[in-house]
């Protein structure tokens, strides 16, 4: 099987429509509404992938006036999104045009919505001294758990304007499932040492992400300056119906065993032979349409004090 990571966050989508907290979603709604905007909200997205959260922000109607601007590592992610949002935005009745530097201009009835999708580093993008103090919203999504809380948290918190809110979804909170067992005891070990993994990754040597982000990120947004407005689970769940997975989903869940692959072998603990028979029945209970994966997470939504 060819693992295409822009494929993989499309196949992602269906899964954190369902499992993105709908509470946290409308409070954040109430308060965009509830403010008086004498110009466009000014949106910023860390690590937006191929610009799925962009294309929910217009479809479930969180704002109909804004300048978005998304920002990823990756590449070719962002010519994913350049390539895709376009046509995806006309299909769906928008009026789109684009401009330089990969502007898109998406025009509904009641406003437009300016969006840029940048390649940039993180760190470095929030460090830049034009954007403290600048957005009014800003969004990770799928973000927090992969990098150094403490040092990212401030970062963010300077870069919004006073009041300006966080909305941070998909936080992976230390809890991974998949049914039906093939055996208890390796299933169990394979698991921890995957959420071991999480715990002791690190980028240019130093550690970032931690496998219990979610419960975490209470304190951690406090500490850093944050008042927490709404917060709720957001766990993926995926499973089939009738024998078969909604959209994509069949590949999605083949790419989270992916990343089981890429991880396990590092750690001695695992026998690789019980592994490469667990993978292989893992596969096989997605081609029969019998797998079950359930992931634990929790969304913030959070104004800056």
């Amino acid at each position: 099987m060819e693992w295409s990571f822009p494929r993989y966050l499309s196949a992602k989508k269906t899964v954190d429509d369902r499992a993105l907290n709908r509470r946290v979603w409308e409070v954040l709604k109430e308060e965009i509404n509830r403010k008086v905007w004498t110009q466009p909200i000014k949106v910023l997205e860390l690590g937006m992938g191929i610009g799925t959260m962009f294309q929910r922000a217009l479809e479930w109607g969180l704002f109909t006036s804004a300048i978005y601007i998304g920002i990823d590592a990756e590449r070719e992610n962002i010519e994913t999104a350049q390539n895709q949002v376009p046509g995806w935005a006309a299909a769906h009745g928008w009026d789109v045009r684009t401009g330089e530097g990969g502007q898109i201009a998406v025009k509904g009835e009641e406003g437009e919505v300016v969006c840029q999708f940048l390649m940039a580093d993180l760190f470095e993008y929030l460090q830049q001294e034009q954007w403290h103090n600048h957005f009014d919203l800003i969004v990770a999504n799928a973000v927090l758990d992969l990098v150094d809380l403490p040092r990212v948290l401030p970062m963010i918190r300077n870069c919004l304007n006073q009041d300006g809110l966080g909305y941070f979804s998909i936080n992976f909170d230390g809890v991974t499932a998949f049914e039906p067992v093939v055996d208890a005891e390796l299933d169990e070990q394979i698991i921890a040492v995957y959420h071991q993994s999480m715990d002791e990754r690190r980028i240019n040597g130093q550690l970032c992400g931690d496998s219990r982000t979610g419960r975490h990120l209470f304190h951690a947004l406090i500490k850093s300056g944050f008042e927490i407005i709404e917060a709720g689970s957001s766990d993926w769940l995926v499973f089939p119906r009738g024998g078969q997975y909604p959209a994509d989903e069949a590949y999605f869940l083949h790419f989270i065993l992916h990343f089981f692959e890429e991880t396990i072998p590092k750690y001695p603990q695992i026998n690789p032979t019980a592994f490469e028979e667990w993978i292989k029945v893992r596969r096989s209970q997605i081609a029969k349409g019998e797998l079950v994966y359930l992931a634990h997470q929790l969304d913030y939504l959070v104004r800056k004090i």
